[in-house]
């Protein structure tokens, strides 16, 4: 008893074992996006995900967009489906092993009797009871198919690898538009800065002009000018604020964060000027985007599957060749109500194998109409890995050329934000005296505060430049924001690549372009969670 029970357990641990060998688990997303009420939503561990940032850099933002946005972990799991189809594939080189059994119960029995004839037991009919049992195993295995089924594994792997590189263009277009809404956060922040500043220069002037006025040394219309412009710079600050609302709105999205907003305790870097230094030679960044960019090497995936199908189409051609091993089982009983009542037995075992092949001759020239199909769809792939090619350098060329118009953009709006500063003092001490015209002064202020924020707007677009070349190149992958790498010594755009190209000789430049900024060294946990440690915030 106790023997047999130990193999009712062996027999069920090994059915939850090959029952849990076929699930797939993974980390699903917040329970909260399950409901369909945001202000009674069941709230979990990723609600609390900035708990302990305090100041949001670039760097964890991209890091922990790594981890939770869902657009990207979404493209994760159709890689993982794509390596799982790959698997499949190579089931066609496995014999396919089928049993069978099959239970059977008939009865039969005469109403009528033919003339002369009568039944052998009075009172009643003759019946048959026939019961069956067939029992059958069949193993069949592809010996021979003109290589189709190499030919489609080979196509199933250049579908896995073309899916894996989707996931990291899907990492490379993410990280670009998390470096956009980080940055036109800190672009809100310096305008409403700037508003700032403005608003408190006009509340001055309104003041010191009040006094004259009272004293009968300035007109009414100066005091109402003063008060316009300080309506006016409150207006720059709401909208400012509204900017700096929706840009934390849209990188909380890309941050994957449930909330919607980022919290309030989290603060940004005030400090977003980069410096300028030598940017190599376009055709350096030309060799990497095309030797890096993880959609080219998609496109040419996509052309080795169609070359598959060509190859897999040749196969129709071929004969088929089958091996096959069948064994069977049969038993029948009848137990009737004849001249003598005995039942009959009849137990039967069978047994057969060999070889079939299979070949088509003729059937209306589909084979040949169909690999003209796999060619013809082979030159569709070819043309577009070309067309893709030719973007990739145009996107390059675009990038790089933005790159240097943004830096020289920046050096001039930075004098000429100097300039207006030094022109405003002057004319305000001028009007205060009263040897400047009102306005004059309005129009200072006004160059100074289109200066400021020209030359802030410039700033940023420097930002986005080198994120845009960063992402042109293909750069920026996942590793890249997960380990812990410093890109100090690397020229713009060319950070996440191996050495030999990101550390590229910039004495053949002939444009300029800020350094890369430094990044802080942090502790990032490598498997996926909810919250980030304190440490893997910035400390400025």
């Amino acid at each position: 008893m106790r023997t047999q029970q130990s193999r009712w357990r062996t027999g069920a641990v090994a059915f939850m074992l090959v029952a849990a060998a076929g699930c797939y688990s993974y980390k699903q997303p917040s329970v909260a996006t399950y409901g369909e009420s945001y202000t009674k939503r069941q709230k979990d561990a990723s609600e609390d995900l900035l708990k302990d940032v305090k100041i949001l850099s670039m760097r964890d933002a991209q890091r922990i967009a790594i981890k939770n946005n869902p657009t990207y972990i979404a493209a994760f799991h159709s890689m993982e489906a794509a390596r799982l189809k790959y698997l499949q594939a190579w089931g066609a080189y496995s014999p396919t092993l089928t049993a069978g059994f099959d239970l059977g119960f008939s009865q039969t029995w005469q109403t009528r009797y033919p003339r002369g004839s009568y039944p052998t037991y009075t009172g009643r009919n003759p019946r048959n009871n026939n019961f069956t049992t067939q029992t059958g195993i069949q193993a069949n295995m592809l010996l021979f198919d003109g290589f189709a089924r190499m030919f489609r594994l080979k196509a199933a792997k250049s579908g896995f690898n073309y899916q894996a590189l989707m996931e990291e263009d899907a990492c490379r277009t993410m990280m670009e538009a998390v470096s956009y809404a980080y940055n036109t956060v800190l672009l809100a922040i310096e305008n409403r800065r700037i508003a700032i500043e403005d608003r408190d220069f006009q509340k001055s002037s309104l003041e010191n002009t009040r006094h004259k006025f009272n004293a009968g040394a300035a007109p009414l219309s100066d005091v109402l000018n003063f008060e316009i412009y300080v309506n006016s710079a409150e207006v720059s600050l709401v909208e400012a604020n509204y900017q700096y609302e929706v840009a934390i709105y849209a990188l909380a999205q890309l941050m994957g964060y449930p909330e919607g907003v980022l919290p309030a305790h989290v603060k940004f870097p005030t400090d977003y000027k980069a410096e300028f230094a030598d940017l190599p030679a376009v055709e350096i960044y030309l060799d990497a985007a095309l030797a890096n960019r993880p959609d080219l090497k998609a496109y040419r995936e996509q052309l080795n599957i169609a070359k598959y199908q060509v190859y897999q189409a040749w196969g129709a051609y071929s004969p088929t060749v089958n091996g096959y091993f069948n064994w069977g089982y049969n038993t029948n009983r009848v137990d009737g109500y004849s001249s003598n009542y005995r039942a009959q037995h009849n137990d039967n075992m069978s047994m057969a194998m060999g070889i079939n092949v299979d070949w088509v001759i003729f059937n209306g020239a589909i084979r040949y109409n169909q690999l003209r199909e796999a060619k013809a769809s082979q030159a569709v792939q070819e043309y577009q890995v070309a067309a893709k090619w030719a973007a990739v350098v145009s996107e390059v060329r675009s990038a790089y050329s933005n790159y240097i118009k943004s830096v020289k953009k920046t050096k001039l709006y930075a004098q000429m934000r100097t300039l207006s500063a030094k022109q405003r003092d002057l004319v305000d001490e001028e009007y205060k005296a009263g040897k400047a015209e009102l306005t004059r002064l309005n129009e200072a202020q006004r160059d100074l505060v289109e200066a400021e924020t020209s030359l802030a707007s410039s700033y940023i677009n420097v930002q986005n430049a080198k994120a845009q070349l960063s992402a042109v190149v293909g750069g920026n992958k996942a590793d890249f924001y997960m380990s812990d790498v410093s890109a100090a010594n690397a020229a713009p755009g060319l950070e996440g690549l191996p050495d030999a190209v990101k550390n590229a000789d910039a004495s053949s430049a002939t444009q300029t372009a800020p350094l890369a900024v430094q990044d802080v060294k942090r502790n990032f946990p490598e498997k996926p969670v909810a919250a980030i440690p304190e440490s893997a915030t910035a400390t400025k």
